[in-house]
């Protein structure tokens, strides 16, 4: 028999035990006085190393950082000689006069030494001959960490950034900047690589590469892969590629592919790819193309959903009777997220497919989906025939679906792995907000799960949670593409 336990048991389930929209509050400037020893005149922080002093000058916003170099003879050189950290928000004025704040910028730029350890150009874009100079400079002077956005505000529908006009074309020169760590883009073209000389490393030490609302051919995309030796997180989100993606990187352990126009992804020979993260909304214009072949080594998927994706694992397409074979499996994914409809027989059939294709998966994902298509039933007779598949019955250990809201259609599920999920230790039901808001189906809602778990249970030890609403991390950028977070869906 299962054990339910109730929504006001899992209140710790919010990370650091805090909900939504709490935040620690941090000392009072007069309590930490309070806490401080009176001063004796004596200026301690001047006798510290060169080494540490460059290190606090660097993280000091840049107008400050420059100014250090009037506090004494001690502080005059330490800027220069500091790593620049710039970010234009920095030295916005009050007026905002956009044409200061470049020439602020131009002249950072221009007279720091380097290297730049971190530039953030995301208030002021100059698209005349002061962005070559400097795209130069950055080049020149070693930047790490470069965030680069075209400055248009950003539309607030995620239809309307793709709708948006053609964006300005990167100068050249960015791919000169061979010290790049991370690079981020946004509302802007990548820079024209078929000049470029073929076999040489373009980002010899690029770890990091996204791009959000902006624009990149095939050809960029696939020359900019094959001259980045150590790339490990690469991030598309909502912007206009290429309508096909083929995924060829020998470092590669991370893909974001968020809302965009690519009507094929084909993951070609990634023998280090970990986590493979997509998300489409439903009433997208058309379905995406999703190929595996080369991904020995994924472990994290989803949110696949059959009304969005077209799954094809080697050359097998994968439909409602597909059946199990090691042609179309990924035995290597332990983490599977996916979303459907569970009214919709067609959506149900798809499940059924998918779970055969990832025959080792441990813990499941489920987003039950409300999208307006009408249902046509709760399919038990359909649970109760459905033949066995094989990571329900032998391997998941962790199921979680999201958005319940108590309906036939999902209790149908519910019931078909209480009886084949034989590894099973937790069922988590996190409720959607409308189900949550009312306490009579809430505890509707109880009922029905408590008359589930007073029968067998394949899983003999199984907790069934009921969990109320968790922030959506759709768009956890940070979340998603940290591979020290096992689980990006959770």
């Amino acid at each position: 028999m299962a054990r339910l336990v109730g929504i006001e048991d899992i209140r710790g389930a919010f990370p650091g035990g805090h909900f939504p929209g709490h935040h620690p509050v941090a000392p009072s400037l007069s309590s930490a006085a309070a806490e401080t020893p009176a001063a004796d005149g004596v200026d301690r922080i001047s006798a510290l190393p060169d080494g540490l002093l460059r290190d606090i000058v660097s993280r000091l916003p840049v107008r400050d950082a420059a100014r250090t170099a009037a506090l004494a003879p001690r502080w005059r050189g330490l800027w220069r000689a500091a790593p620049l950290v710039l970010r234009d928000a920095d030295l916005r004025t009050p007026n905002g006069e956009r044409a200061h704040l470049e020439a602020a910028v131009g002249r950072i730029l221009a007279d720091h030494p380097g290297p730049f350890r971190n530039v953030n150009l995301s208030h002021c874009t100059s698209w005349g001959r002061e962005l070559g100079d400097w795209a130069r400079h950055l080049a020149v002077k070693g930047v790490q960490d470069l965030v680069f956005l075209d400055n248009p505000p950003l539309p607030r529908h995620p239809d309307d950034i793709l709708q948006c006009a053609s964006f300005h074309r990167l100068p050249a020169d960015i791919l000169r900047c061979a010290s790049l760590r991370r690079l981020f883009l946004a509302t802007c073209t990548f820079p024209d690589t078929s000049g470029a000389p073929r076999g040489a490393d373009v980002f010899p030490h690029l770890k990091e590469f996204s791009m959000l609302s902006a624009s990149m051919s095939e050809h960029d995309l696939e020359h900019m892969l094959a001259c980045s030796p150590e790339l490990e997180t690469l991030a598309l989100i909502l912007s206009r590629m290429t309508k096909r993606i083929h995924l060829r990187s020998q470092s590669l352990k991370c893909m974001l592919l968020w809302k965009g126009l690519v009507e094929e992804l084909a993951v070609v020979d990634a023998p280090h790819l970990e986590r493979l993260v997509l998300w489409r909304a439903v009433g997208d214009h058309q379905r995406m193309v999703l190929k595996i072949d080369g991904a020995p080594e994924l472990r994290v998927l989803g949110r696949l959903d059959p009304r969005l994706h077209q799954l094809q694992i080697g050359n097998t397409i994968i439909n409602a009777q597909t059946k199990a074979s090691s042609r179309c499996s990924v035995p290597s994914v332990k983490i599977l997220a996916l979303e459907l409809n569970f009214g919709v027989s067609k959506n149900v059939n798809m499940l059924t497919s998918f779970l055969r294709c990832f025959p080792n998966v441990e813990k499941l994902h489920i987003m039950s989906a409300r999208d307006g298509e009408g249902t046509d039933g709760h399919h038990a007779k359909f649970w109760q025939e459905v033949d066995a598949i094989k990571c329900v019955k032998s391997h998941v250990n962790k199921i979680i679906i999201h958005e319940f809201q108590g309906e036939q259609s999902e209790l149908g599920f519910v019931k078909f792995i209480s009886k084949r999920a034989r590894k099973l230790q937790t069922l988590v039901l996190v409720l959607s907000k409308e189900t949550f808001a009312s306490a009579c189906v809430v505890d509707k809602v109880k009922c029905q799960l408590r008359e589930l778990t007073t029968g067998s249970w394949a899983g003999k030890d199984c907790k069934v949670l009921l969990a109320g609403p968790k922030p959506d991390n759709t768009w956890s950028f940070t979340k998603a593409s940290d591979l020290s977070v096992k689980d990006p869906f959770w």
